[in-house]
């Protein structure tokens, strides 16, 4: 039984509507299963098996409270993992700065309305200024210039490929993902780039000269080709990340604090106006916006590129910090009512879900509520 068919069956339980052979399977359902050292953060979240516990007694006195006919019969420690899972696969686990973790309780959805997630969306502006709608593009050939060939090559991927000329046929192009958008490009050189939602890559149709020079607007995730005579070059603003072939983040959002660069793989030299830093894989450089200082650390790698894997990661993270990621993906305004001091969540949620999966799943540690008016979410304590 995948954890989607548990979750479902388990609401319909407790709804009182599951047949009889319904009911005797998920009375003696047992599944298990490891918790992956991502999911249980033991500094982050307290003791596992304290927890555990927690929620195998607050699921009990839930079913009481609602005067269930018949209790879950939890048999084994499985069981109880088991249902520690719906909640760490499906929700927040709990608000950080509390005292104690707060469990999240099952509830109907009580949102009227929805927002889709965001999907593979961009526009590839040309050197001439002309612009291609990528969503409505076929795969296949789009242009063919200067003996350069720009390809849709798949869903949600474009293509570069071929040599100029010469020097001078280079051109520039951009690539422009909206609210809600995202898109994956292969460079001349053979480069992926992933850009995040909101985001811009400028780049030439082809790298000629001593360096690959790119300018990038909001987040995108690097696969750098090898090439020690031309190093790679991203600007972001004031910032400057050189390399020579490597993995790596960079997030470079105007409305963010700090720009960030996530090393995942190689080495990298992230420079600005008050100096340079060198990274080692799993380390990050953040460059504070306001002060122009840079600080070298060790990187959370799993959260800085799950919206790159199809996921939100929230490690002890604010919720301001949180609806600024909704907003880009699911292209809403948010807008804040109340004080939401000391509020920070950890948790893991798919990106493909609706926007009110994500938003019942914050809800549920008691900590914020929400409410939805077309495309904006009010945050409320």
């Amino acid at each position: 039984m995948t954890r989607e068919e548990y979750n479902i069956l388990y609401e319909k339980y407790l709804s009182g509507n599951c047949t009889r052979e319904e009911q005797e399977t998920i009375e003696n359902y047992q599944d298990s299963i490891d918790l992956d050292r991502h999911y249980w953060i033991k500094d982050q979240m307290g003791d596992q098996e304290v927890v555990k516990q927690t929620i195998h007694a607050e699921l009990l006195s839930s079913i009481a409270r609602q005067k269930r006919r018949q209790l879950l019969k939890i048999r084994t420690w499985y069981s109880a993992a088991a249902l520690l899972l719906i909640i760490l696969s499906t929700g927040l686990y709990f608000n950080r700065k509390t005292e104690a973790p707060v469990l999240a309780k099952t509830i109907p959805s009580r949102f009227q309305n929805d927002v889709s997630p965001g999907d593979n969306r961009a526009v590839l502006t040309l050197d001439d200024g002309s612009r291609i709608n990528l969503d409505d593009a076929e795969n296949g050939l789009l242009v063919s210039e200067s003996n350069i060939e720009i390809k849709k090559v798949g869903i949600g991927q474009v293509q570069y490929t071929g040599k100029p000329q010469s020097a001078q046929t280079v051109k520039y192009n951009t690539l422009t993902t909206p609210m809600g958008g995202q898109y994956q490009l292969i460079l001349p050189d053979g480069s992926k780039v992933w850009l995040n939602a909101g985001s811009s890559l400028h780049f030439p149709t082809a790298f000629a000269g001593k360096e690959r020079r790119v300018e990038l607007k909001g987040e995108a995730y690097f696969e750098v080709a090898k090439n020690r005579d031309m190093p790679f070059k991203v600007f972001a603003n004031d910032m400057e990340v050189k390399v020579l072939g490597t993995h790596f983040n960079v997030m470079a959002y105007e409305d963010e604090k700090s720009m960030n660069t996530t090393l995942l793989e190689g080495s990298v030299q992230v420079l600005n106006g008050s100096g340079r830093v060198y990274l080692e894989p799993g380390e990050k450089a953040v460059l504070n916006k306001t002060s122009g200082n840079m600080n070298v650390s060790t990187a959370d790698i799993e959260q800085a590129v799950a919206w790159k894997n199809g996921y939100f990661i929230f490690s002890d993270e604010n919720i301001e910090s949180i609806m600024r990621k909704v907003s880009r993906w699911y292209n809403v305004d948010v807008t804040f009512k109340g004080s939401m001091n000391n509020k920070d969540f950890v948790g893991t949620i798919s990106r493909n879900k609706n926007v009110s999966e994500l938003l019942r799943m914050l809800e549920l540690t008691g900590a914020v509520h929400f409410s939805i008016e077309g495309r904006r979410i009010i945050v409320m304590p």
